[in-house]
This record gives structure tokens, sequence and C-alpha cells, in this order.
């Protein structure tokens, strides 16, 4: 078992990867022509931006807790 201490860089090296993956959703899905992957794309990238929203809040509460 872990401690909330050593959790901490994991999410955050986890988050780091979701921002670089949203970023290279967001390039794909400007330069897709069709709506319809367009639109997939749009889907995965609100699915990512609600992954990092809860990581984000569990992050914050993980620092409040260590203090």
């Amino acid at each position: 078992m872990k401690t909330i201490a050593e959790m901490i860089p994991e999410y955050e090296a986890n988050l780091d990867a979701l921002r670089a993956r949203r970023l290279e959703l967001l390039e794909q899905r400007r330069t897709e022509p069709r709506f319809e992957l367009r639109y997939r794309l749009t889907g995965r990238i609100v699915a990512i931006n609600q992954i990092i929203a809860s990581t984000t809040a569990a992050l914050a509460a993980m620092m409040d807790y260590g203090k």
C-alpha cells in the first residue's frame, strides 16, 4: 500500500500525459476534414477533460491531506 505522498508524483505524471494527449487530439481534430471523425475526437477530448478535472481535484485533496 502506498502513502499519499508516494502517489502524488504518479498523479502528476498521469496529468502531464493526459494533457499531452489532449493537445494531440485537439490538433488532430483541427486538421481533420471529416465531420464524423471530428465528432468522435471531440468525444475523446471531452472524456479526457473530465478525467483531467477529477484527477486534478483528487491531487488537490491529496496535497491538502498531507498538510
